[in-house]
């Protein structure tokens, strides 16, 4: 439950601070949305608002297509490109079919652009639903402006404590039009110290960005430093974390150094963790373990750290190796896989099947709702219970997570050179039994 400050505030769960008064953030932020310049961005798959032909579900989304986050883009615009096969006969509300037009906006790897993107999507564009994934920075101010301008919205690829808290959630007073599915912060740190124990660590040490998913994995109640309940010691060198971009990483390998830390923890961009990752060699720094979010999603990423890529462990939200099946063609997830390679050239990563899975909950929705007015497809994305290519989502089904939230689970990964190439292993299932175990986790080898 919720506290409060002396005022009678209630507080956003998690962060002891007053929560954001969400009627007073309506009136104040609606108007200002409605006047959000759009000038500059372009709608791909359609993005106009004619009234001709036979009225149409329009699904709006949100991607990195520029910028330091257009590594989702890739991801993105395959799975756009899928739907719109498979929705090519369209989707059944309230007893009819209706044709399917799925819009795209670019959030520029930025969050007030993402921001405008949203709001290009429901003015402009008029979409029924806005779908986004690509990190926090991109699915909190998307999930904003459609909570202000009272449009559904369905997000993912964040953690749902950082999407939750970075919004002023409050479980007394849940938020109405914005839905989400992923992995908590409890997840990711029973993950990662299941790995940790696996390799003799004790100590730890955290690097975490002044941004949102970076106070997710900071924040003393429920973010990284909770491994001290699991009898793990933590250093942490900074207050308030580092800027992304960070020309140098000399103060925390200082600190780690002297500590004896033999793990080190973060959830940085991909730069930055090749920043960080040059500054180790230099110092002369190889811990047991790097364990990253976020930098390690992409296979390409870790292709760029050369050597110093192999042995790094993550997170692994999804795989070939999920034991789940698409809603829309049944077919598996190693299915999907696969055709994602074919279709782009390149190996699978975590974030296709989610991003997947939000077309797979929206579907869901469409089939449950009595209209497509708004108010009825917020209905019925509320009472969604999906089987999706990552699992089962529905929204406020698990206890000690907000009503809007749909959690899911985590297993523990390392990528693995094979060559040239690099093929991400599951090492660790103690969050997610149903996921087969590919190798033996190992140590960090030393950088050659």
């Amino acid at each position: 439950m919720a506290g409060g400050t002396d005022d009678g505030v209630p507080a956003a769960v998690g962060t002891g601070r007053p929560a954001v008064d969400r009627r007073s953030l309506l009136r104040w932020a609606g108007t200002a949305a409605v006047a959000a310049p759009a000038a500059g961005l372009l709608a791909a798959c359609g993005g106009s608002s004619s009234s001709d032909g036979p009225r149409k579900v329009r699904l709006g989304y949100v991607t990195s297509r520029t910028g330091t986050l257009s590594a989702y883009s890739v991801v993105d615009s395959y799975v756009v490109q899928t739907m719109q096969t498979l929705l090519a006969d369209g989707v059944k509300v309230g007893g009819r079919t209706y044709p399917v037009e799925i819009v795209v906006r670019d959030s520029e790897s930025d969050r007030h652009r993402a921001g405008i993107a949203a709001t290009d999507l429901i003015f402009k564009d008029k979409v029924d639903i806005v779908l986004v994934g690509g990190t926090s920075d991109t699915a909190i101010p998307v999930a904003d402006q459609c909570e202000i301008n009272q449009v559904p919205c369905i997000s993912t690829n964040a953690p749902w404590q950082s999407w939750w808290n970075g919004r002023g959630g409050n479980v007394d007073m849940p938020f109405n039009w914005t839905y989400h599915f992923f992995w908590g912060m409890e997840d990711v740190v029973a993950t990662y110290a299941a790995m940790w124990r696996q390799l003799g660590i004790t100590k730890v040490g955290l690097m975490y960005p002044a941004d949102d998913d970076g106070a997710a994995f900071a924040n003393p109640d429920f973010g990284i430093p909770t491994i001290r309940n699991y009898d793990f010691q933590l250093t942490s060198p900074a207050n308030s974390g580092y800027q992304p971009g960070a020309e140098s990483f000399e103060s925390y390998l200082t600190a780690f150094k002297s500590a004896g830390v033999q793990a080190v923890v973060g959830i940085p961009q991909a730069a930055d963790l090749a920043t960080f990752r040059r500054k180790t060699r230099s110092m002369d720094f190889t811990p047991k373990a790097l364990t990253m979010s976020k930098a390690l999603d992409f296979q390409e990423d870790v292709l760029a750290l050369g050597s110093t890529g192999d042995g790094l462990t993550t997170e692994v939200a999804w795989s070939p190796s999920h034991p789940y099946r698409s809603s829309l063609t049944n077919k598996s997830s190693l299915d999907l896989a696969n055709d994602f390679d074919r279709a782009r050239g390149r190996g699978w990563t975590q974030t296709l099947g989610y991003s997947y899975a939000l077309f797979e909950v929206a579907v869901k929705a469409l089939g449950g709702a009595a209209s497509l007015e708004r108010e009825a497809i917020a209905a019925a994305i509320k009472e969604v219970d999906a089987q999706t290519i990552v699992g089962p989502v529905a929204f406020g089904s698990q206890p000690n997570v907000p009503k809007n939230v749909a959690r899911t689970t985590l297993v523990g990964g390392q990528w693995d050179q094979i060559d040239n190439r690099f093929a991400l292993k599951v090492v660790n299932n103690s969050g997610n039994s149903k996921v087969a175990v590919d190798t033996p986790l190992r140590e960090l080898p030393p950088p050659v």
